[in-house]
């Protein structure tokens, strides 16, 4: 059974990383994909600069666990959302603003994860439509732009992009960010290029950890 949108953002913010796949090298994709998952995070993204990431998309939705969403990423045009839609993505991407995708996703039903780095680039994707603000890239502005960004926009879902790591994420999750993302076969290179998936859920679990006690106040 299909997700609603609200549903995914729920699922999202729940898990509260993302995961994000750029690579030309996807032997062991799928298998990384799930070591994700059993780190306890419900979301991955592949982005379409990715050989044949739509194609994956397809696979991945038939191998990998049901409740995994599956998203495709750095997706800029209507044409590129109705073929991942129908690759089976549940959630689509964009580095920055565009109309063609946003309304793509809406004319879908399909969520729409929009990059914006400026109070006037939020307003913009809101009134296009977007469902979830990623902040790309996130160390450019800080924590406290989520901080401050909620005041004006209190029920915003907004994931921190672009230059995350275990070392900072606290920061961000503190200041108001539902997810953070990293690069999935980058966090443990040497682990995916080898198919070690036991590193990467370790790897893994050390984030997943790091939200929770973010999100307790520890």
């Amino acid at each position: 059974m299909n997700k609603t949108k609200q549903e995914v953002i729920e699922c999202m913010c729940r898990s509260g990383i993302l995961p994000v796949f750029r690579t030309d090298d996807v032997r062991h994709l799928f298998p990384a994909s799930k070591a994700y998952y059993d780190a306890g995070i419900g979301c991955v993204e592949y982005t379409t600069s990715m050989p044949n990431c739509l194609e994956l998309v397809r696979e991945g939705r038939a191998s990998l666990p049901k409740d995994l969403l599956l998203g495709a990423g750095t997706v800029m045009d209507g044409p590129t959302v109705e073929r991942a839609v129908q690759a089976g993505a549940q959630f689509i991407a964009s580095p920055g603003i565009s109309a063609e995708m946003v309304e793509a996703c809406r004319a879908h039903d399909v969520v729409s994860v929009v990059g914006a780095i400026t109070p006037s680039e939020v307003i913009e994707a809101l009134r296009l439509g977007a469902d979830v603000i990623k902040v790309f890239p996130a160390t450019s502005v800080g924590p406290i732009f989520f901080s401050e960004i909620r005041g004006p926009f209190p029920k915003l879902c907004l994931m921190a992009a672009g230059g995350m790591s275990l070392g900072n994420l606290k920061e961000y999750v503190v200041a108001g960010a539902h997810v953070v993302t990293f690069s999935a076969n980058g966090l443990e290179a040497a682990a995916y290029a080898g198919g070690d998936c036991a590193a990467i859920t370790r790897a893994a679990t050390k984030w997943v950890e790091g939200v929770r006690a973010a999100r307790q106040g520890k």
